[in-house]
């Protein structure tokens, strides 16, 4: 099984069309339809900082037996009971690769036009905080899938702390959903940030349906700067290890730190180009709502705007605990070299 990463789109592609915190009127303040009427319902879910809905996508089999492997992983080999495009519970180990061989896997493509090996599956992830409703959230997935994978065949599983069959287990519920690369006509899932970005919307409406409070805001309209951990990450920090990924990360922000090198990373300058529209998204989402009588809201959008976390970064963080370490280690030294004080005369 691959390592988790995200979908690195294959193509250029549209942006996405989706209102999220972002609102222009198009006429008068106040009067902006059902759009304005979605924008306040995000910007009250954001203000009171309800749980975000989170999908992963764990790269995929490149093979017909990582295909199998995966789908022995998550049923714990037909212990725990899933579900297919159908509905159907699928349980036992028998019926698991009955549900694999269905798939014709040797049917799809292998290799792109430039003679690179393709996805046989794509694996993903759609889990929620702790003490959510584990029933409900795969009710959601399900109808989600049902929407969203059309013509596709996947299989779904839900796992929860008690029934979760890796090592350490989240403390969260999350559903994984391995799904067939190809439809029934042979067309190809490609899954790209867009893709994500609508597929978070529509599992968050999902879920609100059901009674469970979510949202689906980027990190930036969170005012979120640092990204989580990766799974792969997380399982190796809980071993108290490092990764490699993380050990290259601090070897490069300590060399631009013994360079002296200051100046913001591309990636830094980005970050606080997409502070400065959110800052002015909400501050013009804040007066539309006060032009039109609703300064309750106004006033704690303008509040969440006040009390976003300064940016930072991974690397700004590890070169300054390098710093502090330093500045430690000469205090230490200064303190060794201080003359024994002077006796008490009293």
């Amino acid at each position: 099984m691959s390592s988790e990463r995200e979908i690195v789109p294959e193509r250029g592609g549209r942006k996405s069309g989706l209102r999220r915190l972002v609102y222009r009127p198009q006429a008068s303040p106040g009067h902006g339809g059902s759009d304005w009427q979605a924008t306040k319902e995000r910007l009250r879910r954001t203000v009171a900082r309800v749980p975000e809905v989170v999908i992963k996508v764990k790269g995929g089999g490149t093979t017909i037996a990582g295909v199998m492997r995966y789908m022995n992983y998550i049923s714990r080999k037909g212990m725990l009971i899933a579900a297919n495009e159908r509905g159907e519970r699928i349980q036992g180990g028998e019926n698991i690769r009955t549900t694999h061989a269905s798939w014709d896997l040797d049917l799809q493509r292998t290799h792109d036009r430039k003679g690179e090996q393709m996805h046989q599956s794509f694996n993903v992830i759609f889990s929620m905080p702790a003490r959510t409703d584990p029933g409900k959230l795969f009710a959601a997935v399900q109808s989600f899938a049902q929407e969203n994978f059309v013509r596709r065949q996947y299989l779904m599983v839900l796992h929860t702390p008690e029934t979760d069959p890796s090592d350490s287990p989240p403390p969260h519920p999350h559903v994984h959903v391995i799904v067939r690369a190809e439809d029934e006509d042979g067309q190809r899932l490609h899954i790209r940030k867009t893709t994500l970005r609508a597929w978070r919307e529509a599992f968050a409406a999902e879920l609100r349906s059901r009674g469970i409070e979510a949202n689906a805001t980027s990190r930036a309209e969170r005012g979120v700067s640092l990204k989580a951990r990766g799974s792969a990450e997380y399982h190796i920090r809980e071993r108290g290890e490092v990764s490699t990924a993380e050990a290259r990360r601090f070897a490069e922000a300590t060399g631009d730190l013994r360079r002296n090198e200051t100046e913001p990373k591309p990636w830094e300058v980005a970050m606080a180009a997409r502070r400065r529209d959110v800052l002015k998204e909400l501050a013009r989402n804040a007066a539309t709502l006060r032009q039109e009588g609703d300064t309750e809201l106004a006033e704690k959008v303008e509040r969440f705007a006040r009390e976003l976390p300064a940016l930072d970064t991974e690397r700004r963080r590890m070169q300054r605990a390098l710093v502090e370490q330093v500045n430690a280690r000469v205090r230490r030294e200064r303190a060794e070299d201080l003359p024994p004080p002077l006796p008490d005369m009293h």
